[in-house]
């Protein structure tokens, strides 16, 4: 129904436009999640290369912080999800308010991780392959939160609405590629 009322209120031309931006994303995205998977790949290899994991006298890690991270990273990405589909209405307000939310959950999350990756202990191979998979993750955080930063001061300039709201739809396609490559990662380093 929505996919119907877009095609109305978009030209051929500018149908086609989203279409191929949505589509460019995606294979953006598909080789930087190949990335991630890399790092999951690495981790293991070192972890069943070892007698045991974590190392004999290093401290599995806490999972208390990271899995409050995680809620805050998942909220973040719905609230995401409620204003995209708020600025595709031309809901402005609504869109602003979760859109703001979602970037200080975002914001709350990075602070967890980084000091999760601050205050972890050297123990060689062990934090070595924790603080390059979360620094790489927090680096992709960053910059895309500085990006929904962006978009977020030019919904406040009215930029965007019904008919022109690609940037936003990208900023919460992205923000999706940080919230599933921190489950993997997630899963990887405090689960299994």
């Amino acid at each position: 129904m929505q996919r119907d009322l877009l095609e109305q209120q978009l030209s051929r031309k500018e149908l086609q436009d989203l279409r191929n931006k949505r589509t460019g994303l995606l294979i953006f995205q598909i080789s930087w999640i190949m990335v991630f998977v890399c790092l999951v790949v690495v981790n293991w290899q070192l972890r069943f290369s070892s007698a045991s994991w974590p190392p004999p006298g290093v401290e599995k890690l806490p999972m208390l912080l990271p899995s409050i991270a995680t809620g805050l990273l998942l909220v973040s990405a719905l609230l995401a999800r409620w204003a995209t589909q708020a600025i595709k209405e031309n809901r402005t307000d609504p869109f602003l308010t979760q859109w703001r939310i979602a970037i200080g959950l975002g914001a709350a999350f990075v602070v967890i991780m980084a000091f999760e990756w601050i205050t972890l202990p050297y123990s060689k191979t062990y934090s070595d392959v924790f603080r390059t998979m979360t620094g790489f993750h927090i680096i992709h955080a960053l910059a895309i939160g500085a990006f929904m930063i962006n978009v977020y001061q030019g919904a406040r300039a009215g930029k965007y609405g019904q008919t022109n709201f690609w940037p936003v739809e990208g900023a919460t396609s992205l923000w999706y590629f940080v919230v599933v490559a921190w489950i993997l990662f997630y899963v990887v380093l405090y689960w299994i």
